[in-house]
C-alpha cells in the first residue's frame, strides 16, 4: 500500500523496514497492554562490541566480516514490568516516549503499541471497509536517529499489515525527538 515516490525503499530505509517487520513479528499474536520500545543496534557493531554473543550466533573470525553494515537488530528494552503496571500514561506512546532512555550502542529505536479506537480516524479519502473500525490497531513504529522513519499499521484483519514511512507522522516525530542528542 506504498508508492515509490513517497516511500523510497533505499538500503538503509529497506534495512529499517526489516527491523520493522521483525519487530511485527515477535509482537503479533501477544497481549500488548503497554508501549514495547526496542533499541535498534548495527548488528555488525553489536557483534564487533560483543565477541561472545557473535560466537553464540556463529559469526566470529571471518564471518563477523560478512556482515551487512545496514543490517539492524531489535533489542527488547522491556523487562516485564511496563505491562504489569500499565496506566492510562503508560499506555499512550507518546507519553512512554518522554522517558525512555536509548542505550549508546542504538542507532535507532523502535516503539510496538496499540493505538485505541478513539485515538484515531480515518482519513477523508478512506472508507470503514478500508480499515476494522472499532478496534485497536496494532503498530509498530521505528526510527534512525539520521531521521529515517518506517511503521507497521496492523489493519485488524486477514490483509496484515500498511506499511510506510509517513503513517504515524505524530509517534514518528516523538521517536526522532528521542534519538537526538540531549542540548
Amino acid at each position: 500500500m506504498t508508492t515509490p515516490e513517497t516511500d523510497p525503499l533505499d538500503a538503509p530505509t529497506a534495512a529499517l523496514a526489516a527491523a520493522v517487520l521483525e519487530i511485527s513479528r515477535h509482537v503479533d499474536g501477544q497481549p500488548l497492554p503497554a508501549p514495547r520500545l526496542y533499541a535498534l543496534a548495527r548488528s555488525a557493531e553489536l557483534m564487533s562490541a560483543s565477541p561472545s554473543l557473535a560466537a553464540l550466533l556463529g559469526v566470529e573470525g571471518e564471518g563477523a566480516e560478512a556482515l551487512d553494515e545496514l543490517h539492524l537488530t531489535p533489542i527488547d528494552l522491556d523487562d516485564g514490568s511496563s505491562a504489569a503496571g500499565a496506566s492510562d500514561d503508560a499506555v499512550d506512546p507518546l507519553a512512554a516516549l518522554q522517558v525512555v532512555q536509548w542505550p549508546d550502542l542504538a542507532a535507532g529505536g523502535a516503539i510496538a503499541c496499540e493505538i485505541a479506537p478513539s485515538a484515531w480516524s480515518l482519513r477523508a479519502e478512506d472508507t470503514e471497509a478500508d480499515l476494522s473500525t472499532g478496534r485497536a490497531l496494532r503498530v509498530v513504529v521505528a526510527a534512525l536517529a539520521d531521521g529515517t522513519t518506517w511503521s507497521a499499521v496492523h489493519r485488524g484483519d486477514e490483509n496484515g499489515y500498511v506499511l510506510g514511512a509517513a503513517l504515524l507522522p505524530d509517534i514518528s516525530a516523538a521517536l526522532l525527538q528521542t534519538l537526538q542528542p540531549e542540548a
